[in-house]
């Protein structure tokens, strides 16, 4: 996977090297406010109009997953966030009414714990905690950096664009020129539409790609404030206060303070946008006004890492917060041409 067409940029001068044999070897588990890892209770109380459950799935993205579940239940599906497709992934689910027994899909399978209030959505997640499998590694010296809380860059994953051309920011340009891509043609009105909105939102994506890649590339440490940086405090669950957003005056990033850099649309503002207006000029293309912006920590940090080696393997595990892509930060630690494979042979020790 070539990662700089996707504007994303290493950091570490040396690299782990290896693979990550996947779905079987990356393993998900969804983490809700206030802290409640899949599968801990999401309620407390066995009381609501909706049935809470385990969404267990393999090797299908959680889209189709919820689709097919609610298809079955003939009932809507809620959900808090989406899992990568190549992974085994655990997440909350809640159903409309009462769900007694589990139910089997192909690649999934749903498990009733009990009744709560809640409609589940993007609000209620926290983040995800990983166990990452690594086979034929070189070194573990990068893990240095991984374990003493390093800053690493909050890139949009390939998750983002696609793996294979036409990358959708891509279809983006081609959407905003007036162009109708092949891939579209043969999509019912309704599911089209959204596309066209998904591979507008991704050239944004990509557009905060660059502007972060650039200020690295200017040499500005992550954790380094600039005049006219945008901050953000920490709320008590450790996420940027997006109601609260100030504008510094420079110096180092406090450990309460999140550094905010904006995803190019209308209604944002910040450093890096004269870069975005310069880029879209070149291709010939401007955002329609509907097309909103938003706010991004330009920082990740993995929480509670730690690893392991069993079996001439590395098995790391570690959290990060919701809109953080764990591909990004393989990347930085395994280097090379970093991807997820379907490979089916995948092993853990029993202690995870």
């Amino acid at each position: 996977m070539e990662w700089e067409q996707f504007a994303i940029r290493r950091i570490l001068p040396d690299e782990i090297g290896g693979e990550v044999i996947g779905p079987l070897g990356f393993c998900v588990r969804e983490i809700v406010l206030p802290h409640r890892v899949c599968p801990q209770p999401l309620s407390e109380r066995n009381k609501g109009s909706y049935t809470w459950g385990i969404l267990v799935k393999y090797g299908v993205d959680t889209l189709t997953a919820v689709s097919e579940l609610s298809s079955a239940l003939k009932a809507p599906v809620y959900y808090a966030g989406l899992k990568d497709a190549i992974s085994v992934s655990s997440q909350y689910a809640a159903v409309r009414g009462e769900v007694r027994e589990r139910v089997i899909g192909k690649k999934w399978a749903f498990v009733p714990k009990g009744k709560t209030w809640r409609q589940l959505n993007h609000d209620y997640l926290w983040g995800n905690r990983f166990h990452v499998q690594v086979s034929g590694f070189k070194r573990l010296s990068p893990l240095d950096s991984f374990l003493n809380s390093r800053a690493f860059p909050n890139f949009f994953g390939p998750q983002r664009f696609g793996t294979r051309p036409p990358y959708t920011h891509e279809l983006g340009v081609q959407i905003l020129r007036g162009e109708e891509p092949d891939e579209l043609k043969e999509m019912r009105p309704l599911i089209r539409k959204k596309v066209k909105e998904l591979a507008i939102q991704a050239l944004q994506s990509y557009l905060f790609n660059l502007i972060l890649k650039d200020r690295i590339e200017r040499g500005i440490d992550l954790r380094t404030l600039e005049r006219g940086d945008l901050v953000a405090p920490l709320n008590v669950f450790g996420l940027p206060a997006y109601s609260q957003i100030s504008v510094s005056e420079g110096g180092r990033l406090r450990p309460d303070q999140a550094l905010l850099l904006p995803v190019p649309g209308s209604g944002v503002k910040g450093p890096g946008l004269d870069l975005a207006h310069r880029t879209l000029k070149d291709l010939g293309v401007d955002l329609p006004p509907w097309a909103r912006g938003w706010y991004r920590e330009a920082i990740m940090i993995p929480l509670s890492p730690s690893y392991s080696l069993a079996k001439k393997r590395l098995y790391l595990s570690f959290e990060l917060h919701k809109a953080q892509y764990a591909s990004v930060l393989l990347y930085q630690l395994i280097g090379g041409k970093f991807e997820i494979p379907k490979a089916q042979d995948a092993s853990y020790p029993s202690e995870t």
